[in-house]
């Protein structure tokens, strides 16, 4: 059972690590910068205006790795795999960069100003 949990730790770290280098590819942070996908509430990237295919399949590709670190961070933490993810998403948004796009409580998509970005009353402040 230990083997298991190491593996499965290991798991996770491979897909958090996938996840960084996915978001070092300069078509991610040439989205990110053009204000084509922004971080949603729910954890998960989300498409401001129409992406190209190739955007649209490496923000697919990172929103399934991303739902494989919150599925562990479910199991470890016994909550469900939605909590994790809005926990996640409550830390994207916060980690947003001057100028770059996030979902607002409100479900709509706000630039990012030099302030903290605004979270949902839920998120953990």
């Amino acid at each position: 059972m230990r083997k298991l949990g190491t593996i499965i730790s290991a798991f996770a770290l491979l897909a958090t690590s996938s996840i960084a280098v996915a978001q070092r590819d300069p078509a991610y942070q040439s989205a990110r910068d053009s204000q084509i996908i922004g971080e949603k509430m729910d954890g998960y990237l989300g498409f401001v205006s129409n992406p190209s295919p190739s955007v649209k399949a490496l923000v697919d590709d990172l929103n399934i790795k991303r739902k494989a670190v919150y599925t562990e961070e479910a199991k470890q933490g016994r909550t469900s795999v939605e909590n994790a993810a809005f926990a996640g998403g409550c830390n994207n948004i916060k980690r947003t960069q001057q100028g770059e796009m996030y979902q607002g409580p409100d479900g709509s998509w706000k630039v990012r100003g030099a302030s903290a970005p605004l979270l949902d009353s839920k998120c953990v402040q």
